[in-house]
């Protein structure tokens, strides 16, 4: 079966060959001059002995669109990989998955990578534009996600997922032809690079960032109207710190990642006053599963109502369906959920019914409700603590910018509660507490508070967890008094 993906690209791309379709830095790429590259990188890739299985190991470029997009032409799957990862770990994942050819910027490289540039080069001039072989196998993609605790897992899917996905976010999203979207982050993150791929499957111009910087968004605000961003809660919290001015020019948030805090919602609609903010919930393995456009007055829990064709249920630990309000695993069926793992080498198909480990509930309204991942709770004298909760009311304290909630070893309560702070020198130990009983129960109120100020995140704008906890270990974290 033909990737409808690639050929909706491109047919988009055909309408209007001359318009700008890709903002990158201070370049400016034609619909036609994107769909030229597309169709070379694809007759580069038939040209190679095995090109089955497809790495990329690229930044955040218009080739690196250009190539995945090729490469659901050709290849019967196509890997992204983050060239971010250490050597040894990029190693490790081409040869679990026993890829055929990495495609990177230039030759060499940590797995005898090939240049994107080189690829192209090695197809003909002026032949023919490679056809879409209808009579093969559901070309599939598998994008990579350590989420903030582990290492890379693979997420397996087809091209079906995501076009239910660009059609299941349509009436949140309303991504219009005259729209341009915003994709500030790695295109090795699934958020980012579906994105991208939305936004040309909608006949949109898109803007890439190399990395993301905040005053180049809002440069980027300033110059065009009718803009719809695609981010993680820290980039719009960003966004707004850097913002001397309101910028009416952009029309759409769409969050996901992680929790929208109530605090960074009220900075952006004081700067960002003419768009809507719309909160998806989802994950790398299930794409989206709830949605909500969000209101000053949502309880913090809220994600939203499941979206159409996406079945919600909440299992207690009999394994039996808890009646709403109660907290329990969240198990989702859904089209546009993902195929299964890719890793260690083999491939784990996915159950029926999903769950990737967080906890929440159902309202008596059907809304779905989140308070944390079930392998991040711990025991403290006898209860259970749930960090996700300890860390929604600790970043609604002024000065605090992120957060991250642990359970340390304790020979008496099983675990003492520690946070890790990232906060302004000075920042006094009693005055948190005292904020913090407004909202918590005395037993969730963290006892010992450390300071980091550089700040580690994983691609995907979240704390990264493993980082902050060696650490916490190694003791170079410094304490609050």
């Amino acid at each position: 079966m033909a990737s409808r993906i690639a050929a909706s690209v491109l047919e988009a791309l055909r309408v209007r060959p001359d318009a700008t379709i890709v903002h990158f830095g201070s370049s400016a790429i034609s619909a036609g001059d994107l769909a030229d590259r597309i169709e070379r990188l694809a007759r580069g890739l038939r040209s190679l002995d095995h090109n089955q299985r497809i790495g990329i190991l690229m930044g955040t470029a218009p080739d690196t669109l250009a190539l995945f997009i090729a490469s659901l032409m050709v290849a019967r799957e196509t890997f992204v990989l983050d060239p971010s990862w250490p050597e040894a770990t990029i190693t490790r994942v081409a040869d679990e998955t026993r890829i055929d050819a990495v495609i990177a910027e230039t030759n060499g490289g940590p797995v005898g990578t090939l240049g994107a540039d080189a690829l192209a080069r090695m197809a003909a001039d002026g032949g023919p534009s490679p056809c879409l072989d209808d009579e093969r196998a559901e070309p599939v993609f598998t994008l990579f996600t350590s989420g903030s605790t582990g290492t890379p897992k693979g997420c397996r899917r087809t091209k079906t997922s995501w076009l239910n996905s660009f059609k299941a976010d349509r009436a949140l999203a309303d991504i219009e032809g005259r729209d341009l979207v915003l994709v500030p982050g790695n295109l090795a993150h699934s958020l980012f690079l579906y994105a991208a791929v939305r936004g040309l499957w909608a006949g949109c111009a898109i803007a890439l960032f190399p990395r993301f910087r905040p005053d180049r968004v809002l440069a980027c605000l300033d110059r065009f109207g009718d803009c719809v961003l695609f981010a993680v809660p820290t980039q719009l919290s960003a966004l707004c710190a850097a913002a001397e001015r309101p910028h009416p020019a952009l029309k759409r948030v769409l969050l996901t990642g992680s929790k929208l805090p109530a605090a960074i919602a009220e900075q952006a609609r004081h700067t960002f006053p003419d768009a809507a903010l719309v909160e998806f919930y989802g994950t790398t393995e299930l794409s989206y599963v709830a949605a909500r456009q969000v209101a000053a007055n949502d309880p913090a829990s809220l994600v939203g109502a499941p979206l159409a064709g996406v079945d919600v249920t909440v299992i207690d630990d009999a394994g039996a369906p808890c009646p709403p309000g109660a907290r329990g695993r969240v198990f989702v069926r859904s089209g546009m959920a993902f195929e299964g793992y890719v890793r260690d080498g083999r491939f784990e198909p996915a159950e029926a019914s999903i769950g990737v480990g967080d906890a929440g509930w159902l309202d008596e309204a059907g809304r779905l409700h989140l308070d944390g991942r079930i392998d991040r709770m711990f025991q403290s004298s006898g209860r259970n603590i749930v960090p996700e909760t300890i860390e929604t009311a600790l970043a609604e304290v002024e000065g605090i910018e992120a957060v991250a909630v642990f359970g340390m070893p304790d020979p008496v309560r099983e675990h003492r509660i520690v946070a890790v702070l990232k906060a302004p020198v000075g920042s006094g130990r009693s005055a948190i507490i005292g904020r913090l009983k407004e909202s918590l129960p005395p037993y969730a109120i963290p006892g010992h508070y450390f300071e980091c100020g550089d700040w580690p995140q994983t691609v995907s704008g979240k704390p990264d967890l493993v980082k902050l906890r060696q650490r916490l270990d190694g003791g170079t974290l410094e304490r609050l008094r």
